[in-house]
């Protein structure tokens, strides 16, 4: 059905508009696609995997997925089969570079994450070479910005940063957070001397880092209409707060009304949780989604 759906063109004014072209590799479609694609891979799975001691369960977003199961031989002798079967029904294959069966105490990087238990602890951080590809980022436009504004540069900046933190704010980042600022602030620091080389440090701290009233805190009197005047900031990535993330059910649409109650509890988990004078409590009626978060 999705295949003749793509190839059905469009009607216009009376006239049919063939489907010629294919579509475009990074397309805003295409997301929608893999998922539409690969619905039914997880129940693929679960039918050649019966037994609970397998500990085989499944995560996907778009075209990655991961596939977790208690030993080795289960992934290779069944899961990795059952997979490749499943795609290759649909025209597709498993990236033989992007495919790996690793041990969870050596980790993998998935989506910008590295996933790594250690211990008996499992710990979600952002991956060394996205850390390391922010600093470049980071010192990339610093070091562009010689002739820019404080206030230019600070919107050039927030923009990412708040993104970046944003992105990986439901994992273990906060360290990473304070030493991503930490990096910044010697960035724009070195700024700061470069645009006025004969200044003294206490001059420099009290035009670039003394608006917003705080020690050492980027930040600049920027004026409006009327005479008024406000604080623009630097965002400070330590000040995310790190939110946990509950995996959506696999079966739950939104659409379908036999879920309404479930998503409802999960709004309402997240509300009592992460806001409110009883912050990290759940409320009435959240016990059975916190005790059965999948």
């Amino acid at each position: 059905m999705l295949a003749k759906w793509l190839n059905a063109g469009y009607w216009e004014k009376n006239q049919l508009f063939p489907t010629s072209k294919g579509t475009p590799q990074g397309g805003i479609i295409s997301p929608i696609l893999a998922n539409l694609t690969l619905d039914g891979l997880e129940a693929a799975i679960r039918q050649v995997v019966r037994t609970r001691g397998d500990k085989v369960n499944f995560i996907r977003y778009a075209d990655d997925f991961i596939v977790t199961g208690a030993t080795k031989e289960i992934l290779e002798q069944k899961v990795k089969p059952a997979v490749t079967a499943f795609l290759q029904e649909r025209g597709l294959e498993l990236s033989e570079q992007k495919t790996v069966i690793t041990h969870i105490h050596d980790g993998f990087n998935f989506l910008g994450h590295t996933v790594r238990k250690h211990g008996d602890k499992l710990l979600i951080k952002p991956a060394k070479r996205n850390i390391q590809d922010l600093r470049d980022k980071i010192s990339q436009t610093t070091k562009s910005a010689l002739g820019l504004s404080q206030e230019a540069l600070i919107r050039k900046l927030n923009p990412s940063l708040r993104g970046w933190a944003n992105y990986f704010r439901n994992g273990v980042a906060k360290r990473t957070f304070c030493t991503l600022d930490t990096y910044l602030f010697r960035k724009l620091w070195l700024w700061a001397k470069r645009r006025h080389p004969t200044k003294s440090a206490t001059w420099k701290r009290q035009r670039y880092f003394k608006a917003a009233g705080e020690e050492w805190n980027f930040s600049v009197n920027i004026r409006l209409a009327k005479g008024k005047s406000r604080v623009l900031e630097l965002y400070r990535m330590a000040h995310t707060k790190i939110e946990r993330h509950i995996k959506v059910r696999g079966a739950a649409n939104p659409y379908d009304p036999a879920y309404t109650d479930y998503f409802d509890k999960r709004r309402c988990f997240a509300w009592c949780v992460l806001s409110g004078p009883t912050a990290g409590l759940p409320a009435k009626g959240c016990h059975e989604l916190e005790a059965n978060p999948t």
